[in-house]
């Protein structure tokens, strides 16, 4: 807890700004000469500067989850000789060597080159990508036949022969590349732009129909960096049913509704009751989080508040979006207006618990975010008082000013020889009586309370 909080304390805008005064304090003495006393207070700072410097990379050193890759990153490599140059200074035989003029102009030039750089990079901003990498690699197929307790392993070839042939089992592909996605389209005879677009991460619950498959597109959840969306693709099949995922899930399990349902869409159903199950634990995780900002006391945000809650608030419209949509496909699946390949209406009656679930998770899921909403309302209205109050303080202050800045317009620096009667006293008591009379009206009208 308390690494997260220095990292965020040193961010990389503060560790520019410290790379721009260590800049400037390794350029003023090579400019100008300084008394001892002030080259001696330029040194500690450099030195605060350079410790500071160790204690961001120390801390997100232990924050990395890949600290080889953290290591050799360029700009971590920079900072690294930002606090090792300085500190080999410190050993003897270099400090006898650093001591000559030529040799310590020469330290301090180098350590500019080196701070030079970092403010450049404290200034830039990278762009957060939109979408994941495209996958790398072999394609990951499982197969999963009924009355296995997991999935097996299988291959590519094996994967194209049963789309051309499907038997009895639930095939799932995944680490999928646009060429991989290409062949499975051509092999199984559906457009390609219906895979292509079932794909894409900002796709939404739908189903629909072709004269051999039933394409069901639905998301899971999933939790790396942040909470994203992994996107599914369904043909399905009255006794087989393929599963596509562009990047690695893991979803096969033995699916546990009843054996009264053909295997194709009692796989279907399992997903999507995985799917519910998979929202549920995110909202729940949610929930908390909500709850743990509401606990602030609402006159102290954190700077990161809004960060957070706007982040929250996009992630739980995204999850209500979809359990909306998800909703609606279950009930046109109980009524008969979508139907999976081997579905009957007596074994509709399954997909009533799976809508009651998912009409559940949907109304927590939008109370949350309208709790979230009131919270963030209440804090950008505190904020904005805030500013108002700054802004009346400001105005008070600059009316206050304004009446001494008029009388010595008015007056002059001099009153000798002025045409009027007055002395500078006289002037100066009017003055005083004038701005306790405007500050009496301020405080009359409660403006300084």
């Amino acid at each position: 807890m308390m690494l997260n909080r220095l990292s965020l304390v040193l961010d990389e805008s503060v560790m520019g700004f410290l790379a721009l005064t260590g800049l400037s304090l390794g350029v003023t003495p090579l400019l100008f000469e300084l008394p001892d006393g002030l080259e001696l207070s330029f040194d500690f700072a450099k030195w605060l500067i350079i410790g500071l410097f160790a204690l961001e990379y120390t801390v997100n050193f232990m924050l990395s989850t890949d600290r080889r890759k953290f290591i050799f990153a360029p700009w971590r490599m920079l900072d690294a000789v930002i606090i090792i140059v300085p500190l080999l200074s410190l050993f003897p035989a270099v400090s006898n060597i650093a001591r000559l003029t030529p040799a310590l102009r020469i330290l301090r030039l180098f350590s500019l080159l080196l701070f030079g750089p970092r403010v450049g990079h404290a200034l830039q901003r990278t762009a957060t990508p939109l979408t994941r990498k495209v996958p790398v690699g072999h394609p990951q197929v499982t197969i999963l036949r009924p009355g296995d307790l997991s999935p097996q392993s299988s291959g590519w070839d094996a994967l194209l022969q049963w789309i051309a042939a499907p038997t009895e089992a639930w095939m799932h592909a995944s680490n999928l590349s646009p060429d991989r996605l290409m062949e499975i389209a051509s092999a199984a005879g559906v457009p390609h732009v219906l895979i292509e677009a079932a794909l894409q991460e900002s796709s939404y619950p739908r189903i629909e129909s072709d004269k051999h498959w039933t394409a069901l597109t639905i998301s899971l959840l999933s939790e790396g960096e942040t909470i994203r969306r992994d996107p599914v693709l369904l043909l399905v099949l009255e006794n087989g049913v393929l599963s596509l995922a562009i990047h690695p899930l893991d979803i096969q399990q033995p699916p546990a509704e009843s054996s009264m349902l053909p295997w194709g869409p009692r796989c279907a159903l399992h997903i999507i009751r995985l799917v519910l199950a998979l929202d549920e634990k995110f909202t729940g995780r949610l929930e908390r989080r909500v709850r743990q900002f509401e606990e602030l006391p609402a006159i102290e945000s954190p700077e990161s508040f809004f960060r957070q809650t706007l982040g929250l608030k996009r992630i739980l419209s995204t999850i209500k979006s979809d359990l909306w949509r998800l909703h609606g496909l279950l009930e046109m699946l109980a009524d008969g207006r979508r139907l999976l390949p081997g579905f009957t209406p007596e074994q509709r009656d399954f997909v009533g618990p799976l809508i009651e679930e998912a009409d559940y998770l949907y109304e927590t899921v939008d109370n949350v975010r309208e709790s979230l909403l009131s919270l963030i309302e209440l804090h950008i209205n505190i904020a904005a008082h805030d500013t108002t109050r700054f802004m009346r303080l400001l105005a008070i202050v600059t009316t206050l000013a304004l009446i001494p800045a008029v009388v010595g317009g008015l007056f002059g620096m001099n009153l000798v020889d002025a045409p009027w009667p007055v002395t500078l006293g006289q002037v100066a008591f009017g003055t005083l009586v004038l701005t306790l009379a405007v500050l009496y009206t301020f405080m009359a009208k409660g403006w300084l309370r």
